[in-house]
């Protein structure tokens, strides 16, 4: 019996080992150690007294970190769903196959593999002792401590894809479930910092939360850390992830009995997505606007009018917290009332199909970034997230400025808004294959760069809330920095603003590149497309910034040693500058090649 229970885990095990992607994973890995130990030899000559094995073991913990999370968001929480999403899980349970064997068999794999990533950086790792500034003690109890981090991050990402009925939805539950402690522990001690609560609240929180990591890796990589490699953390993340393997043992039958989603639940979803249109959605916002702009204008006065201070001294943060609320709680229910008094189209369920070489814009918005209904949450997040930005620059910190403002709703907007749109390109893409509709869309008389092209729309749509942040916050950081620019010498205002304008479009080729890489995993591999773009780019962006440095230093110390002056030190920075946008270029033009020429393959096959 036990060994039929391990069947699907062995098969798993056998065709991972197989797999060349998994070997090609493991050898970038080996590259990731060289870049950082590069990194750590420059740091040594240009620091002086510094320890290079401290320096290259801080960037492989903290990479191992930030990738140990993302994979829990995306790597782990497919487990369940892919099957759900192919329609194969039904297919396990006629075979025979009992819930433990299918949870060991889909798990079992990914848990070994994200263990072994961990195993064979072990070796290469104790070159940090070699180095100087760690010690060997240090080492094992940092990867003691990151494979207990694994197993609880597959454990919440098991239990998410049991529960959920998509990859998507599991995501944001394990979203969810790390952001939400984590916002919890900074409220606590920001917000209630002159409150005095319980000791075991504040172990309570910090347990919950994942920076109960950060923590315990910080007390490890301190001076004269002496104490036992297997720590709390430890013990707790690993007995935490064995319980939520139980749980989603217990719960799998409930959960998967239908696969897809509930009849109740897709009649509410349907009669939502038909009452909400963008129709109603854009009425909505015409009727918000001069709410917004009476709130912007009286909010002063009846904070004065209520407390009694001149309204002069309103703090101006608390006036962008009262609009950015008004948006994010007042659109919905505006939305939703023009939606009931508007009258619905007898057999319309979401709309007309818009005309022509609109068409495949409008399916991917409907269907794959949620419509009206989809667009007006985007509105209401990012309208809470600015809201909370001003609130906590103002409340916890004292210090709101709009310049400061402005550069966290740029960099929020730019980092959220390229998310979501390579989540949504590849989203698209990775549902045309599994569907095999790429054949039928080829057929269409369209080229296929234009269905590209399209599918681009169709993302870009989708992140209107983003890039309105991202253009307010812009306005107010770059036209005052090209005001202070202005003011200097006329050498130094134009070699300011050619730094300005090629870190510009470094920084846009950086983005496509990104989204290419993207769209071309969705075509290549069923999950994990976003996370292993991210990997990529940050490879590719490491070794760029490597070599550009070292160009950068070449060039400015052959300069002082042949007395080239001013002109040769401006050249020395600007050529490395002009080698990585030619490269990016190539890049994108060569992925954007790849990427139809993959899809004319899958076309053929399906």
């Amino acid at each position: 019996m036990f060994r039929g229970t391990l069947a699907l885990m062995t098969r798993g095990l056998r065709f991972d080992c197989r797999r060349w992607q998994m070997h090609a994973l493991r050898f970038l890995l080996v590259g990731f150690f060289l870049l950082f130990l590069f990194v750590a030899w420059l740091s040594s000559l240009t620091a002086l007294g510094s320890a290079p094995g401290l320096t290259f073991f801080w960037s492989i913990t903290f990479t191992n970190y930030a990738f140990v999370t993302l994979a829990g968001m995306s790597f782990f929480t497919s487990t369940i769903t892919e099957e759900k999403e192919e329609q194969t899980l039904g297919l396990l349970k006629m075979a025979g196959v009992n819930p433990l064997g299918i949870l060991l068999g889909k798990l079992g794999p990914r848990l070994v593999n994200a263990l072994l990533l961990l195993a064979i950086q072990f070796p290469f790792v104790q070159l940090a002792v070699t180095l100087g500034g760690v010690l060997h003690r240090q080492v094992l109890a940092v990867y003691i401590t990151l494979a207990g981090y694994i197993v609880l991050m597959a454990g919440v990402g098991l239990i998410a894809s049991v529960i959920a009925h998509h990859t998507r939805r599991a995501a944001l539950l394990v979203s969810s479930a790390i952001l939400v402690p984590l916002a919890l522990q900074i409220f606590v001690y920001g917000i209630f910092s002159s409150v005095t609560f319980p000791t075991g609240v504040y172990d309570t929180i910090n347990w919950f939360s994942i920076w109960s990591v950060v923590e315990r890796l910080r007390t490890v990589m301190s001076l004269g850390f002496d104490g036992s490699p297997i720590g709390q953390q430890f013990y707790t993340h690993m007995a935490a992830g064995a319980a939520l393997f139980v749980g989603s043992w217990l719960i799998f039958e409930r959960c998967t009995r239908q696969p897809h989603s509930p009849t109740g639940s897709r009649e509410v979803s349907h009669n939502v997505r038909r009452r909400i249109r963008f129709r109603s959605l854009g009425t909505a916002m015409l009727i918000t606007a001069p709410v917004l702009l009476a709130v912007l204008l009286a909010y002063s006065h009846a904070r004065s009018a209520i407390t009694g201070i001149a309204f002069q001294r309103v703090p101006t943060y608390e006036v962008v917290v009262a609009v950015c609320l008004t948006l994010a709680v007042g659109l919905p229910i505006i939305t939703l009332i023009v939606a009931a008094a508007r009258p619905t189209a007898a057999g319309s369920d979401i709309g007309e199909c818009w005309p022509s070489a609109r068409s495949i814009v409008w399916k991917d918005l409907n269907f794959v970034s949620g419509g009206a209904v989809g667009m007006m949450v985007r509105v209401s997040l990012y309208s809470l997230i600015t809201g909370l930005i001003a609130f906590v620059m103002g409340a916890l910190s004292g210090e709101w400025d709009l310049t400061a403002q402005a550069a966290w709703m740029f960099g929020v907007g730019l980092v959220g808004g390229t998310m979501e749109l390579a989540s949504s390109l590849g989203r698209s893409l990775r549902s045309e294959v599994q569907s095999q509709t790429l054949s039928t869309l080829t057929l269409l008389p369209r080229s296929i760069r234009s269905l590209l092209w399209a599918k681009v729309a169709g993302g870009m749509a989708t992140m209107i809330p983003a890039g309105v942040m991202t253009l307010i916050g812009g306005a107010f950081v770059f036209v005052p920095l090209i005001r202070d620019i202005g003011d200097f010498g006329s050498g130094e205002s134009l070699t300011s603003i050619l730094a300005i304008l090629m870190t510009v479009v470094a920084v846009v080729l950086e983005i496509l590149v990104f989204l290419e890489l993207t769209a071309f995993f969705a075509l290549t591999i069923r999950w994990g497309y976003v996370v292993l773009a991210l990997i990529c780019t940050y490879f590719m962006n490491t070794t760029g910034w490597i070599v550009g440095t070292l160009l950068s230093l070449g060039g400015l110390i052959g300069g002082s040693a042949t007395g080239g002056g001013r002109f040769v030190g401006i050249l020395a920075i600007v050529l490395p500058w002009i080698l990585a946008i030619g490269i990016a270029s190539a890049v994108v033009v060569a992925l954007f090649y790849a990427i139809e020429s993959r899809i004319r393959r899958l076309a053929g096959q399906s």
